[in-house]
């Protein structure tokens, strides 16, 4: 497929097969399409169709959204039927094949899932859609909460596939082909990163082989043809090599790149952002996002994400995809993924002390523990420090990992009611995340917790908080980053290369250097956050608006969370004694989505 083709990412879809299908579809209130019983199909937006010839002499349609750099949709029919989805297509997809002569469904999300894709099962009928909204509105799910769900939101920030808000529905989990036959739907994952590891050699031509990949994929993902485009620019590495990258393949068209900055201090990374677009001559346009706007955009992040979507730098994402769409802009690129495939998190590197500390003898360790435990019994905040290292440094992983992401966990007989903690256990969130770990091939202990946040924290945070912030102001995204080519180089080169002692990134920066400016490859990592600990703090009327959404009546009516806790988290942020912001902003987008898509009949 031609990149001059048009980004097709904007439209959705309910496709259902079974008795149910055409009354279930018929509510979805879309554009109905016309498909042969026990099929049916509405759309909205960009939804490409075709049809293609089958195994032997059969025929089988097809649907897609997405927005392909390589293979075209509907490509290879006669395989993909049988076997898991062509590796070679690169880009973003959802796709669905059925054959008008047998109930037979099958359906593809891409490597990351960056599109969602949902599926219920009941009466004997098959309802798939690209939004859950779709699915709540065909009157198919019986709109049960799924208590285990909202446990991992308020752990991960997000609910994490093949979990959804509501018990009979299901989203279908990255690089995944999904089966419906003989009334039955079962799927296998054709597509998980591999590690081998296998490249050695000199270190300067290592490098110089990374960069000539990392360009390969951020060209192959630049729009051609008429699309207006631009960049995401944070000021950080990933995005500035993007930028930069772009920018040197045809000096005399000026890549255009947006960023948001917040008054609050630590809350403006833009001089960084001004440091690299300067040096490779782009076009760079800002925004300051004020308090009142921030809050204003929260309803945004209630209306644009299909589900509850607990992190709060969807904030700043909202505003810099609407600064992009005002500036005429149809497609973005963004740095997601770089950090988990370069080796760019401070929590690897903190990792792999914690992994040293681990392998100790027996002996040793609990001895280090003993001593932890008496640190941590004093005021002190650096022998508790010392206490908090012995106590996760003696887990393995992934538990030790998990121990970033467990809010829910660590106050779980505080924070939920009794009849909450009887339907789902404390370590419903850290089980899930082991069975994510234990997904793939055998690799190095850097590269299995790699392997999970690409799985986790990439495809189901991250991605899903650009697409939903760009498809709600109306352009798209493009990631060159989580390019599964990209994906399996970096896979081959061993862990040294990404992080090395305390030293992150390593051949990456390596390979970036005379290409990102030095300020911008050496800066630390800040993220691309939301300054509500200081709002929340210091703010009066962001506290008040906060304290009525969560001790309203209708909140309390659910029976999930303690109030006199969520009190004392309110409290305890105030005071300054611990940072409670995420897991308090947490808790309002919940209960605000709740209200505005599944109370409501």
């Amino acid at each position: 497929m031609s990149d001059h083709a048009p980004i097709d990412v904007l439209g959705d879809f309910v496709f259902a097969c079974g008795p149910q299908a055409a009354h279930w579809v018929d509510r979805c209130g879309l554009t109905p399409a016309a498909v042969a019983a026990p099929f049916a199909l509405a759309t909205r937006g960009a939804v490409r169709r075709g049809a293609a010839s089958g195994p032997g002499d059969g025929a089988v349609d097809w649907l897609a959204i997405g927005d392909l750099v390589a293979g075209a949709f509907g490509e290879g029919v006669a395989t993909h039927l049988d076997v898991p989805a062509q590796a070679a297509w690169r880009g973003r997809f959802v796709q669905v094949l059925w054959q008008p002569d047998a109930e037979r469904v099958v359906a593809f999300t891409d490597h990351f899932a960056t599109l969602p894709l949902y599926a219920l099962v009941g009466a004997g009928s098959l309802l798939l859609s690209t939004d859950l909204r779709l699915i709540l509105r065909s009157g198919a799910s019986a709109r049960e909460v799924d208590l285990a769900a909202i446990y991992h939101y308020l752990n991960f920030g997000c609910i994490p596939a093949p979990s959804a808000i509501c018990t009979d529905i299901r989203r279908i989990e990255p690089g995944t082909r999904i089966v419906w036959e003989n009334g039955r739907l079962h799927g296998t994952r054709y597509f998980l990163p591999r590690y081998p590891a296998d490249l050695h050699g000199d270190e300067d031509a290592l490098a110089a082989h990374l960069r000539e990949h990392i360009a390969a994929s951020v060209l192959a993902y630049r729009p051609a043809g008429d699309s207006a485009w631009g960049c995401f620019l944070s000021g950080g590495t990933d995005s500035s090599s993007i930028v930069t990258l772009l920018a040197r393949e045809r000096p005399a068209q000026r890549v255009r790149t947006f960023s948001i900055v917040f008054a609050e201090p630590g809350y403006d990374e833009t001089g960084f952002a001004r440091i690299a677009a300067q040096a490779c001559g782009a076009d760079p346009q800002t925004a300051t996002v004020s308090r009142e706007q921030a809050t204003a955009l929260l309803d945004s992040v209630v209306a644009g994400y299909d589900q509850p979507f607990g992190n709060a730098s969807a904030i700043p994402t909202i505003a810099c995809a609407r600064l992009a769409a005002q500036h005429g802009m149809q497609v973005l690129l963004g740095g997601d993924g770089g950090d988990e495939i370069f080796g760019g998190n401070q929590r690897y590197a903190k990792d792999q002390v914690m992994e040293m500390f681990h392998r100790l003898p027996s002996p040793l360790k609990a001895a280090a523990r003993g001593i932890g435990r008496l640190a941590g019994r004093t005021p002190l905040h650096l022998l508790k420090r010392v206490d908090n290292f012995t106590e996760r440094a003696s887990l393995p992983n992934p538990d030790r990992f998990y121990t970033d992401d467990s809010f829910a966990s660590d106050y779980y007989e505080d924070l939920l009611t009794p009849a909450f903690r009887a339907a789902v256990p404390r370590d419903a969130s850290l089980d899930l995340m082991r069975g994510v770990y234990a997904l793939g091939e055998p690799a190095s202990p850097l590269h299995r917790i790699m392997r999970l946040d690409l799985l986790m924290a990439i495809a189901q945070n991250d991605i899903t908080k650009v697409h939903g912030a760009c498809k709600s102001a109306g352009i798209s995204a493009r990631f060159p980053y989580i390019d599964p080519a990209l994906v399996a180089y970096t896979g081959r080169l061993p862990q040294r290369c990404k992080v090395r002692g305390l030293d992150k990134r390593h051949l990456f920066k390596r390979a970036m250097e005379g290409v990102i400016p030095q300020a911008v490859l050496q800066k630390k990592k800040q993220g691309f956050g939301l300054p509500i600990a200081v709002w929340l703090r210091h703010d009066a009327a962001f506290q008040g608006g906060v304290r009525e959404v969560l001790f309203d009546a209708r909140t309390r009516a659910r029976g999930w969370f303690d109030a006199t806790f969520v009190e004392r988290l309110i409290g305890e942020h105030l005071r300054g004694s611990w940072d409670h912001s995420a897991a308090i902003w947490s808790l309002v987008v919940l209960e605000l989505w709740l209200r505005r898509h599944l109370d409501a009949a």
